[in-house]
């Protein structure tokens, strides 16, 4: 905490919670609700899950990509009979960088990007000197998935920590991932999937909640967590922006569909002592074409630079040739302050951005030597992404507020 008073950020600017106010606490709080020994970061603080506590034995967590708090404020009259019924409401912050494999992986272990070493979407990997799309294990340059498992990158070992199902599986408890069909068997999957019981693939959002609740009734009585994950109000914010009504229609249909054919339907012994809660990897931020730093225009920047730059175009991080770190630095609050801010790598781990020490040995190299955060809906663009960039309308990864808060949300089953 100290260190964090000493490394101010930008009003706009949310700093994680990572001693008990964030989505990387989450996995401790499912191991404390099921009475498990755990190793990670600490529970969530009391208040957002000891109401609930009391006689529970299965936790189900879904987790709604990219459902930020201030589309839950958006939506509030909506959706008010559903947060009606909440015994818990409140905001958690994401991890920084606030994206989805950074992201996934906390709450798959419990731990933070430094952590567990998932610190970003393009990660550069010395060991086969290229930068890698970590969704698909491809170079950045081209389309080979799973090129790296190819070339020797076993995906159970990627991650510097142990899972939270391989910590509840050695209390006797079963977990249970729901995922899309098409990522059940995925580099990504096989990373947060050790230890998991069982891995159910479904189509549709429907699916996933008919094949839920026939899972809890054929464990009734039984300890249990259940992980469940649906991607679609990211893909659409992405496509059209998080305040747009497709979002929002999308968002109002999961959580119709949770109401209907999970919890009116479960009976009372397959609800007797579960606990579900519902929170988010992370918010979005619109960006928009005026608001595109193409790295290109700064050719002085450029010339700075050993390589392209790692992370993604909300957080980038920097490589700089020998030498030039200050006069990046200085680059960057002379020319390009108005649009983003630019940390030393190492001041930004000894501070805790990326979670608290001890910090995996991969993650100082996987993050540069700069770290850029970037302001309002600004995006740091090379060559190869303009194209794709008309795309993309909404955003996340950075440190905004509309990035980093996120809903929290509990209910008790077998109360309602």
């Amino acid at each position: 905490m100290e260190n964090r008073k000493r490394f101010p950020i930008p009003d706009e600017f949310l700093w994680p919670d990572y001693a008990g106010g964030s989505i990387a606490n989450v996995p401790a709080t499912v191991a404390a609700l099921l009475d498990a020994p755990f190793v990670g970061l600490p529970p969530l603080r009391d208040e957002l899950w000891r109401p609930i506590a009391d006689g529970v034995k299965r936790v189900i967590v879904l987790v709604v990509d990219a459902w930020g708090w201030n589309l839950l404020e958006q939506e509030r009259e909506r959706i008010g009979s559903l947060l009606g019924m909440t015994a818990v409401q409140s905001q958690l912050t994401s991890i920084f960088p606030s994206t989805t494999v950074a992201a996934l992986s906390s709450l798959w272990t419990g731990a933070a990007p430094a952590q567990h070493s998932m610190v970003g979407l393009r990660l550069f990997m010395p060991d086969y000197a290229v930068i890698t799309q970590m969704l698909s294990f491809t170079p950045t340059f081209g389309k080979y998935p799973d090129a790296l498992i190819d070339a020797g990158l076993e995906p159970e070992s990627f991650l510097a920590v142990p899972g939270l199902a391989e910590q509840l599986a050695a209390a006797d408890i079963e977990t249970h991932a729901f995922k899309g069909r098409e990522i059940v068997h995925s580099a990504l999957s096989k990373m947060h999937d050790r230890g998991v019981t069982g891995e159910h693939g479904f189509s549709s959002v429907a699916d996933m909640m008919v094949q839920m609740r026939r899972l809890l009734e054929e464990k009734a009585g039984e300890r249990l967590f259940v992980n469940a994950y649906w991607p679609m109000v990211d893909t659409l914010s992405h496509a059209y922006g998080w305040d747009d009504e497709a979002v929002a229609a999308e968002l109002r249909s999961v959580l119709h569909l949770l109401q209907v054919e999970l919890l009116d339907k479960l009976s009372a012994e397959a609800k007797d002592g579960t606990a579900l809660f519902i929170v988010a990897d992370h918010g979005q931020v619109v960006t928009p074409p005026e608001q595109r730093i193409l790295l290109d225009d700064h050719p002085r920047l450029k010339q700075m630079l050993l390589m392209r730059p790692s992370g993604e175009p909300r957080t980038a991080y920097l490589y700089a040739k020998h030498g030039r770190q200050a006069d990046i630095l200085r680059y960057i609050e002379e020319e390009l302050g108005h649009a983003m801010v630019a940390f030393p790598a190492d001041e930004a781990l000894t501070a805790g951005m990326l979670g608290p020490l001890p910090h995996a040995p991969q993650t100082a190299e996987r993050v540069g030597d700069i770290i850029v955060a970037m302001r309002q809906g600004y995006v740091l663009l090379t060559t190869n992404e303009i194209e794709k960039a008309d795309k993309m309308q909404g955003r996340h990864g950075g440190m905004t507020r509309a990035e980093m808060q996120v809903p929290w949300l509990g209910f008790r089953l077998d109360r309602r």
